[in-house]
Formats: C-alpha cells, sequence, structure tokens
C-alpha cells in the first residue's frame, strides 16, 4: 500500500497514467469525429496525434534523468510503457477503428483473427514481431537513460539488482513466454480453430448442391404454369413453345 502511495506521488507515474488515458480520449475523439460528426480532416488530425502523447513521455523522462534525478524504477516503466505504445498503437488505432465503423457507421462486421492453421501462424508471428519491436525501443529508452544519468550499460547478469534495467529483464521474460504462448503454440496445435473459420464452414457445407430429383419424378415447373421467359400475354399467349400457334 505505501508504496502503491509512493508512485502515485511521483510526478513521472502520474504523467505515465496522464499519457495512458490521453491516448484513449485522444482516439475517442477522433473516432467520434469520424463516424458521428462525419468530420473526417478533423478525424485524421487527432488520430495522427496520438504518437505525440508517447513523444512527450519520452522528452520527459529522458530529462528528469538528465536534470539529476537517478534512474528509478518509475523511469523502466515508462520506457516499457513507450515501447508497447509505438508498436502497438497502430493496431489499437485498427482494432478500434473497425470497431467503430460497424457500429456507428454501418460498416462490416469485424472479423476475429485465426487461432489456427497457417493464417493463424502468420498472424501470431507478426504480433511476436511488434512485441520484439516494443522490447527493442524499451531497451533502447532505458540504455538512453543509463547513459545520460552516467551509470553506462549493465550487463544481463547484473539486471535483477538495478530498479532500472530490471525491466529489460522483464521485457525478456515476456518476450520469450510470447514465443511460446503464440507461434509455438500454434505450432503445437494448441490453437483451436477460430469461430469465422467454423461459420465459413458450415456456410460452405450450405451451399452444396441438392441432390438429383428420384428417376420419374416430375420435373419443376415455373410458376403458374408459365415460362419463366414468357409473359401473362407473351409472344405465344400463354402456351407453350412447341405448340403451333395456328388455328385448329
Amino acid at each position: 500500500m505505501d508504496t502503491m502511495r509512493t508512485l502515485l506521488e511521483t510526478p513521472l507515474v502520474l504523467l505515465i497514467l496522464a499519457c495512458e488515458i490521453g491516448f484513449w480520449v485522444v482516439l475517442a475523439a477522433g473516432l467520434i469525429a469520424r463516424y458521428v460528426l462525419h468530420r473526417r480532416r478533423l478525424s485524421t488530425i487527432l488520430l495522427v496525434s496520438v504518437p505525440l502523447i508517447d513523444l512527450l513521455l519520452v522528452s520527459v523522462s529522458i530529462a528528469d534523468v538528465a536534470g539529476g534525478s537517478p534512474p528509478e524504477a518509475v523511469h523502466g516503466l515508462a520506457a516499457v510503457y513507450l515501447g508497447f505504445t509505438v508498436a502497438f498503437g497502430h493496431s489499437i488505432v485498427q482494432w478500434a477503428d473497425a470497431r467503430a465503423a460497424y457500429h456507428l457507421g454501418g460498416g462490416p462486421k469485424p472479423v476475429k483473427p485465426p487461432k489456427d492453421g497457417l493464417a493463424g501462424l502468420v498472424h501470431e508471428t507478426k504480433e511476436l514481431g511488434k512485441a520484439a519491436v516494443a522490447a527493442a525501443i524499451a531497451l533502447g529508452v532505458i540504455a538512453t537513460m543509463s547513459t545520460v544519468a552516467g551509470t553506462g550499460l549493465m550487463a544481463p547478469a547484473q539486471w535483477p539488482g538495478d530498479p532500472l534495467w530490471v525491466w529489460a529483464l522483464r521485457v525478456a521474460v515476456v518476450l520469450g513466454a510470447w514465443v511460446v504462448l503464440g507461434p509455438v503454440w500454434v505450432l503445437l496445435g494448441f490453437g483451436g480453430g477460430s469461430r469465422e473459420t467454423q461459420d465459413a464452414r458450415h456456410e460452405h457445407d450450405d451451399r452444396v448442391a441438392p441432390a438429383a430429383p428420384p428417376v420419374g419424378s416430375a420435373a419443376p415447373t415455373a410458376p403458374w404454369g408459365r415460362y419463366p421467359s414468357e409473359g401473362t400475354n407473351g409472344a405465344n399467349g400463354g402456351r407453350s413453345p412447341n405448340r403451333s400457334n395456328a388455328p385448329r
């Protein structure tokens, strides 16, 4: 409880919370401007300005360390938050935009990502790539803060004992777990069929052509005994085209 109170009294932690809230507020404002107010230009400006929140966070973090503050756990938290926000921010915007388009703009229903097969493996590999980018950004920011503070880079064996570099160890653990629970999980067949895949299979089964009628059964006729190409007062007066129209 005391640790939580101390963190909440730290200005940088409050800035991280403000950036997280600001991210969702700006994102929601951009989607409302697009699909409710129909102000597409304003929506584009708001959505493009989302990364500026991350830029503000990293600038304040580095400036805090450069001003004489020793690198602490909160600086590592800011680095990790920045890395994952930058790496996954675009995907989050796309995810929210697809759902806003469906609920507010009459767009198509969002399709869930595949969970199995080659498509699932490709999806999980892409997500792992984003996580690797996030880890690289976080480690780069941590290294920059450590260099600015004058402590320099640390060997991995020293990471657990440093309040800043311990976040690098946590990122490495998360990335390793992502490999196992992502692509490896799909390769081992634990992904499970997605609901969209099952629905597609059922739809394919429903489209199978019906069996041919039994031998000797009457062929289907057109409604009201007319041929589809003949109107009520067609060229043959509604009679079969095989009959002669000559008077008997």
